[in-house]
């Protein structure tokens, strides 16, 4: 966990980990050189627990302080949390039962669903990627599937890829998964295993998507123009017009709305004639996942949410 003036929210997630079901683990929290008169530290030392190695470092970014938290770590699994999210308390035995078995011994880098909620502690949606390997490289064509906070991999894995990019800024997990997707092998659990928070000043919403949008873009300009069936220059084709309207200019997505025009994608088509500002806020509203997510959420989320954050 790496925390940086987080200290309106950092003891829940750290309990969310302290009370975890498995009991054999080393919990490496950095301290990424806060800056809020050691509130966000006071916090974390009110926690007496020896499997807890702290550290406060100079303000390095998240991949930084990252990198550090990976390069002192001693155990061959590692697992991700931020520090305004929460996990289930059965998280870790889960990952580690389904890593160590026979179906999971092959795989390299493993996720969950997810439960995503406000501030008001009131669930927004449940998020359900795909959860086979071939499915999740394709997801990442476009979007991040795997949540950082439920994350757990192998670290040889991810060390050996040079970890975490210091110098990409945000989405430096998505980009991790990138440059590794064809290099191991990728699992999502169908089950929720992390509660995240939707923060109006996380570091996703604050971030630039300049790095995201030119890694994306290039990749599918690419592969449009290595293209060898008509099918595959359609799928890349419409690609290049969900990353313009994600990541890149609402302006330039619409060289992009030819051929496999869905409802959907017409609906987005529209959005880019919004102002720019309408056209922000409609987009960060994330509205599909509300929309599919946000149906029937099943009781046992909430009760389970209300328990994590007590």
């Amino acid at each position: 966990m790496a925390v940086y003036n987080d200290s309106g929210y950092a003891a829940g997630s750290i309990k969310s980990i302290l009370n975890q079901t498995h009991r054999d683990f080393e919990f490496i929290i950095i301290n990424d050189g806060s800056d809020d008169n050691d509130k966000t530290e006071e916090v974390i030392k009110s926690f007496k627990d020896p499997r807890i190695i702290y550290r406060k470092i100079p303000h390095k970014g998240l991949a930084g302080a990252l990198n550090f938290g990976l390069k002192i770590s001693s155990f061959d699994l590692v697992a991700r949390i931020d520090a305004d999210d929460l996990n289930t308390k059965d998280r870790l035995e889960k990952q580690i039962s389904f890593l160590n078995s026979d179906k999971g011994s092959d795989v390299d880098i493993s996720s969950s669903w997810s439960v995503y909620f406000n501030k008001a502690d009131r669930i927004i949606f449940l998020h359900k990627p795909p959860s086979t390997d071939q499915a999740i490289r394709k997801f990442l064509d476009l979007h991040n599937p795997l949540n950082h906070s439920s994350v757990m991999f192998r670290k040889n894995k991810v060390i050996a890829s040079g970890g975490y990019n210091e110098n990409f800024g945000s989405y430096e997990d998505f980009e991790l998964w990138f440059r590794l997707k064809d290099k191991v092998k990728f699992h999502i659990d169908k089950e929720v295993l992390v509660y995240n928070r939707l923060r109006p000043d996380s570091i996703m919403d604050k971030g630039s998507t300049k790095n995201i949008y030119d890694l994306l873009f290039k990749n599918a300009e690419r592969n449009m123009k290595n293209s060898k069936t008509a099918s595959d220059k359609k799928y890349w084709m419409n690609n290049l017009f969900w990353i313009e309207y994600f990541y890149g200019n609402k302006l330039k997505a619409r060289k992009y709305y030819i051929d496999d025009i869905t409802f959907r994608k017409s609906l987005a088509y529209i959005n880019t004639f919004l102002p720019e500002d309408e056209f922000r806020k409609l987009k960060d509203k994330r509205l599909r996942l509300r929309i599919t997510g946000g149906m029937n959420i099943n009781k046992k989320y909430k009760e389970e949410l209300k328990s994590l954050l007590q």
